[in-house]
């Protein structure tokens, strides 16, 4: 059967999910995640998607991000003849399928459901799952939407609490000149004379009660629904005998803040209190959603095509509407009604300035608006952008630079300037255009700015000032499970921890400090912060701190007393401005057992400590040393002292050696010392490769993304020259315990455990790969892992990673070549061999290409003169390849690749006498 290609894969993948896509779940079409599923490069990936929309097999939506779907798949599901294949938004997709909106419920409809009407609704929710409900009032200036949230409660308890059907909303609007003992009998009922008549609380049993204006309600009113609400039941005017219970959802919906208009006994009764912003204090683009929906009303109502001027939209979205979002839809209304008696005979409607109502127009500043209005927007192209989306656009422009980095299309400096874009386009988004107010973000925010301070102070750092802001509000989003960018995250998972990994690398400093203000914010709030938060930690840390200098060194002061240890590492760390020592106060009769279990903790909560000193006041804690961790070095100095800290603290921040610092500090205060333990090597598998290290980088990734999960190996790149100069001598088997290397064949490395990318290939020697990774991983992890890079390391699919150019028409460029190679020199390769070479030569034409091609080969015209027949084989062999790349071969190149051949005779010589 023969094997699918690239672009076949990617248009069945597309088939196959567009089959069952979702308005609210588009993250599947973008050209990252289909990337991601199918193993293909991103560039491939774009390139055959735009190949596909122009076949007319594919729909393009060109927002942001783009999305691509089945054009065929869409047509089965909408029963609809596609008339385009690319779209401007999914609005306008949507319409053609007249499908223009997802079904959306409830609180879901509301403009703000994920921003600043977020909180209270998360408020409301929480009263109205709870068992028979709680009270709840609502307040917020006239106009705010107040009553619009009613209707959302009722509509929210029929989808969720199993009364569908059977939920009655029913409104009692109180006035401000009503009478109070009308009041009193409208609410409660009365009875006179034999006469019984029901108040509304008691006709609203089992119902929803919202009492609309209740600022206005009497005193008496106030205190009778706060009995009622303590108690569970009210008597009705005229008799205080017979007692009348009433089970209802009650809700007051008030303008001004509760405890003014309020009376505290009432306020006692109500536990959830709602503030609902004003349309000012919504975000801009809240505001800009608000006039659009209107708009949109209006044109489904007028059955015409509504273009709206800037000039207008701009106006509509920063007007101080008295009245808030009912005014803003009333001038809507009136705007609608001045043009459609223009364009009663039109299909669209052009709404301009002039058509503003007249007390709206006499507020205009004449200067202002006094030029033409050019440009017109169809209300049917403005986007949603929510918040989520919004951030997740600043994290996908990330994402995209950290896969330019690794492949090489971005340096690391690069792609640090675009992260730290990201983030300060982040600030612009949460704190400028995205402020509104919420009591949670305000309650969060006080306990994070309080982490960030200690550590600043601690590090000798500098953050932002709204660092702590937009750090909350962060926290807050991703810790809805509904949020877009809780699920984006998720969906991102893999290639976010890849992103992190990478960082953590390039900024081990950044990392640690991150690391420990994540683990106080935990202990702080409890709450866990995700990869993305760190990412963005670290980018600050690195922003406001250029020179940033690790400390690798720690000091621990343990001394018997009640707080000697303390107060000694306190006036040290006050006076040196570092936090630099820690401190274990103990009892006399601590054991040694306790207090090894205490260091030991502690060298497990930070790894990234090079050295310890202890600073002991007891000779006999000189020998804890035989019990501790020994994943790093130990060194310990007797007789502590405040003079003797202050001491060995400067020396850590000149970042002297562990030998320096304990033997000079013992010489000046008449001490002395003890190194007791040396940290482990830590296991690594090197990659190497004769073609570049961005390659290694590549293959390093290719190699970790095969396994099933993170394992405690660290994977290094290394440089080819220098292991084939340095061989054994090299320093990276002085730091590091090479558990593996994966190397060229060219590089001979006795005594160390190596593979070659031709072996994985080939699926040959496959079990050093499974024997390195078993005490990491369970038979089914392993047996994952080889499928994986069954998956991962077929020729099609490394070429594919590690190419720019298009990996199937060079592939077959290079076995022709290469078959054509071993006919002119009557020779037949192994198989092995032949893997190796066409990666050779796949990388050798694109350094062609991309005019980078090696120029430097020891003895050149030595070889030129030696093997002018060999050189003249590989021209006529290649001849067609070159011709279609435009580009010619230097002898230099051909004489690496004789040395490939070369190494393939002598595989094959060993391999002969080893027969005998």
């Amino acid at each position: 059967m023969n094997q699918l290609t690239s672009k076949q894969q990617i248009y069945n993948y597309l088939q196959k999910m567009s089959q069952h896509f979702q308005l609210d779940r588009f993250s599947n079409f973008t050209t990252m995640t289909i990337s991601k599923e199918l193993n293909i490069s991103r560039s491939l990936t774009s390139q055959y998607l735009n190949e596909l929309v122009k076949d007319d097999l594919v729909v393009k939506i060109s927002s942001r991000p783009v999305y691509y779907l089945s054009k065929n798949a869409l047509e089965q599901i909408y029963h609809v003849v596609l008339k385009q294949n690319e779209y401007i938004s999914i609005h306008e997709l949507m319409q053609e399928l007249k499908y223009s909106s997802p079904d959306l419920k409830d609180f879901q409809k509301s403009v703000g459901y994920d921003g600043s009407l977020s909180y209270p609704i998360s408020q409301i929710k929480s009263a109205l799952l709870y068992p028979d409900g709680l009270p709840i009032i609502l307040y917020g200036e006239r106009g705010t939407g107040k009553m619009y949230l009613v209707s959302c409660m009722k509509e929210f308890c029929q989808n969720h609490l199993n009364e569908k059907g059977h939920i009655v909303l029913d409104v009692k609007k109180v006035s401000l000149h009503e009478e109070r003992t009308a009041q009193m009998e409208d609410l409660f009922g009365y009875e006179h004379n034999g006469e019984v008549k029901k108040g509304i609380l008691e006709n609203s049993d089992g119902k929803m009660l919202c009492i609309q204006d209740a600022q206005y309600l009497s005193d008496q009113a106030q205190e009778k629904i706060a009995d009622f609400l303590r108690y569970g039941y009210f008597c009705r005017e005229g008799n205080e005998y017979v007692r009348v219970q009433s089970k209802v959802r009650l809700v007051l919906c008030i303008e001004n803040e509760p405890r003014i208009s309020l009376n505290e006994n009432l306020l006692i009764n109500i536990p959830v209190i709602c503030h609902i912003p004003s349309l000012q204090e919504r975000s801009e683009d809240e505001r800009t959603r608000l006039v659009v929906h209107f708009f949109q009303e209006e044109q489904e109502r007028l059955k015409r095509k509504i273009l709206i001027s800037e000039k207008l939209c701009n106006f509509l979205v920063n007007h101080q509407f008295q009245g808030n979002i009912s005014d803003l839809q009333k001038s809507i209304k009136a705007i609608c009604a001045n043009a459609f008696s223009e364009t009663i005979h039109e299909e669209e409607m052009e709404v301009r300035i002039y058509h503003l109502p007249t007390h709206l127009l006499e507020q205009m500043s004449v200067d202002k608006y006094e030029k033409e209005e050019a440009t017109f927007v169809r209300i049917d192209s403005f986007e949603k952008h929510e918040l989520g989306e919004k951030m997740i656009q600043m994290w996908e422009q990330l994402l995209n630079a950290y896969v330019d980095l690794k492949n090489k299309v971005n340096s690391q400096a690069r792609f640090l300037e675009i992260g730290q874009d990201a983030v300060r386009h982040y600030y612009d988004v949460l704190v400028f255009e995205q402020s509104y107010h919420d009591a949670r973000i305000d309650a969060m925010n006080s306990l994070v700015m309080d982490v960030l301070n200690i550590v600043k102070n601690a590090k000798n750092i500098i953050l932002p000032v709204n660092c702590a802001y937009v750090l909350t509000r962060m926290i807050i989003s991703t810790g809805r499970n509904t949020s877009l960018l809780n699920q984006w995250e998720s969906n991102y998972s893999k290639d976010i921890q890849e992103c992190l990994q990478t960082m953590s690398d390039m900024m081990m400093n950044e990392s640690i400090i991150a690391d420990q203000i994540i683990k106080q914010i935990k202990t702080a709030t409890n709450v866990s912060l995700s990869n993305m938060n760190k990412i963005f930690l670290m980018l600050n840390i690195r922003m406001y701190n250029k020179e940033l200098q690790g400390q690798d060194t720690m000091g621990i002061i343990l001394s018997h007393g009640y707080s000697t240890a303390s107060s000694i590492a306190d006036a040290a760390n006050s006076l040196l401005n570092h936090y630099i020592f820690e401190a274990i106060d103990m009892p006399l009769d601590t054991p040694v057992e306790e207090i090894t279990k205490k260091l030991n903790e502690y060298i497990n909560n930070n790894m990234h400590l090079k050295n310890i000193i202890l600073l002991v006041d007891m000779g006999s804690l000189e020998e804890i040393g035989d019990v501790i961790s020994d994943t790093m070095n130990v060194g310990v100095i007797n007789n502590i002292s405040t003079s003797l800290a202050l001491n060995v603290g400067m020396k850590m921040i000149q970042h002297h050696d562990l030998e320096t610092i304990l033997s000079e500090s013992c010489e000046e205060n008449q001490c002395h010392y003890k190194i007791l333990s040396v940290a482990k090597k830590e296991k690594a598998i090197a990659i190497t490769n004769d073609v570049s290290v961005s390659v290694s980088e590549k293959l390093s990734h290719l190699l970790q993304n095969s396994l099933p999960k993170k394992v405690d190996i660290k994977f290094i790149e290394y440089d080819y020259d220098c292991l084939q100069k340095n061989k054994h001598d090299d320093p990276l088997f002085e730091k590091y315990d090479v558990v593996l290397m994966v190397k060229p064949l060219s590089l001979k490395l006795k005594g160390v455990r190596s593979v070659s990318l031709e072996d994985i290939m080939n699926f040959k020697d496959i079990d050093i790969l499974n024997s390195i990774f078993k005490p990491y991983l369970d038979e089914d992890e392993i047996e994952e892992f080889n499928q994986n890079l069954l998956k991962n390391f077929s020729i099609q699919s490394v070429m594919e990673n590690l190419t720019i150019l298009n990996p199937q028409k060079l592939l077959d460029f290079v076995s022709e070549s290469v078959q054509n190679l071993q006919l002119v020199m009557q020779k037949k390769f192994q198989s092995r061999t032949i893997i190796g070479i066409y990666i050779h030569i796949c990388f050798l034409v694109e350094r062609l290409v991309t005019k980078t091609a090696i120029e430097i080969y020891e003895n050149l015209d030595d070889f030129a003169n030696n093997h002018s027949d060999f050189i003249e084989q590989v021209n006529q062999s290649f001849d067609s390849m070159l011709k279609n790349y435009h580009v010619k071969m230097p002898i230099s190149e051909i004489a690496y690749l004789y040395e490939y051949i070369a190494d393939d005779e002598d595989e094959r010589k060993v391999a002969s006498d080893d027969e005998f």
